[in-house]
């Protein structure tokens, strides 16, 4: 029961962990490379440059494992999962892909980098989404769809800042909300609900 408590505490906080050392990474990368936040390199640059490659790599996928263990604790305590975990964890697989394929590879490798990096901003909504339909209705089911419409809006305007030449802060945008998800979701753990199972239907018994 103590072992299974620690479990959970662990993973819970594996989401902020995994933020934290996905950012330290990605900044100490942009010092060492010089790439600024409004700067018409994507963010995936940093595996391409010598300086920062190691970084890059090892920020994404430590991420990533640290994100699969708090997708795994978010799921054990919502009754209607509704694809929440397969759709959690096909992102982090996409994340670990961008970290490991290189955008500027032989061959297939950017096109493969690039898939996975799309792959992976799409499954960012749609998580969130499947976590804001499990939740029971009232404060936190509108709080998931507040938090799910940012993620839409900046994945909307990522997609603008990409077209007007600013690529590093259209992959940082959508990121940071989904952080900020992430946040709320470790920091108001213990006051979000699942929703109840369903109540059975008694058949009447005939006369």
């Amino acid at each position: 029961m103590v072992g299974d408590l620690g479990e959970l505490l662990l993973r819970r906080w594996a989401g902020v962990v995994a933020v934290s050392v996905l950012w330290t990474t990605v900044a100490v990368g942009m010092v060492r490379t010089g790439l600024r936040v409004g700067d018409e390199r994507p963010i995936s640059y940093l595996g391409t440059d010598p300086r920062s490659v190691t970084l890059f790599r090892v920020g994404l996928i430590v991420a990533a494992v640290l994100l699969s263990g708090f997708a795994w604790a978010v799921h054990r305590q919502l009754t209607r999962p509704a694809g929440f975990l397969p759709v959690f964890l096909g992102g982090m697989a996409c994340q670990v892909v961008v970290a490991v394929v290189s955008l500027t590879g032989d061959g297939a490798s950017p096109a493969v980098h690039s898939s996975a990096g799309i792959a992976l901003g799409l499954s960012l909504p749609l998580l969130m989404w499947r976590f804001a339909a499990a939740q029971a209705p009232g404060r936190w089911r509108e709080r998931g769809y507040r938090l799910l419409w940012l993620e839409v809006a900046g994945c909307v305007a990522g997609v603008a800042l990409s077209r007007a030449g600013r690529a590093t802060l259209a992959e940082a945008l959508p990121a940071c909300v989904f952080h900020l998800w992430i946040i709320v979701v470790t920091l108001r753990w213990p006051s979000w609900h699942q929703a109840p199972d369903p109540v059975p239907v008694r058949s009447t018994p005939r006369s």
